[in-house]
């Protein structure tokens, strides 16, 4: 673990005491004691220090110190200064989407909507928990990988709604298996976007309809000359190179023709 999660109860107090699952995953799994410390997060990103000073039997009391975010400002001048990226993920076939929002997690994604599209063979909808199963999902990771960002993770809804909302989605980046247009996706993040939503499809990718009806709500097609990815692969690939590309937006110039 490189830094425990705060729970979004937490108002800045010095002190706090945990019960449940953060009681029982830092005494019973990680067996730790009083005197004990380890960096903590809040809801909000800031950074903390966290000292155990006593256990009980079902909770344990802690303190916290604020500490400086050197991390915070690295990670703005890396990416750009307020850039965030949304993921709308179409959802794949089993537990695919556990393993594309912790990844997503993990690289600083902002905020996650899952979305039933014509070709998802699963169904949108909170019956199975998903929803739940998905916020501890990313709980897990940013304690685990120590990034400054917890994302909002939706409720799955329908792409369809979704693309006829009217809601302004930034730069908006639907990735297509298929060459559509001749734009580099360097072209398209040339202009220090504060928002960059990136669209995934399901297995066997977007219909004819969806993609109309996302290029017409503005979303801007960018293919990869590869093989053929697997949705979990394309997700972790996509937001990769948006991420490489903002981090070094001050460092990457257009070629010059001689």
């Amino acid at each position: 673990m490189k830094q425990f999660l705060l729970p979004g109860r937490y108002a800045g107090e010095e002190r706090l005491t945990l019960t449940g699952g953060d009681f029982r995953h830092l005494i019973v799994v990680r067996r730790l004691g009083p005197g004990d410390e380890l960096p903590a997060r809040d809801p909000a990103g800031a950074t903390w220090l966290m000292r155990i000073v006593s256990v009980g039997a079902q909770e344990c009391g802690v303190t916290l110190t604020p500490v400086p975010d050197a991390g915070s400002e690295g990670g703005e001048k890396r990416r750009g200064p307020g850039t965030r990226i949304i993921l709308l993920q179409c959802l794949p076939k089993g537990r695919k989407i556990d393993l594309i929002v912790r990844q997503a997690t993990e690289a600083g994604v902002a905020r996650i909507v899952p979305l039933e599209s014509e070709h998802s063979v699963v169904r949108a909808g909170n019956r199975d928990g998903r929803a739940e199963r998905l916020v501890r999902i990313a709980r897990e990771a940013v304690q685990q990988s120590g990034t400054p960002t917890t994302p909002v993770i939706d409720e799955p809804r329908s792409l369809s709604s979704l693309l006829q909302s009217g809601q302004d989605w930034g730069t908006a980046l639907v990735f297509h298996e298929k060459p559509v247009d001749g734009r580099s996706l360097h072209h398209l993040l040339a202009g220090r976007p504060a928002t960059v939503s990136v669209l995934i499809g399901p297995e066997g990718g977007l219909s004819d309809t969806e993609l109309a009806l996302a290029t017409g709500a503005g979303f801007q097609t960018v293919h990869f000359d590869t093989g053929i990815l697997r949705v979990e692969t394309a997700a972790t690939f996509a937001l990769g190179a948006v991420m490489m590309i903002l981090q070094e937006r001050d460092a990457w110039r257009p070629a010059q023709a001689e």
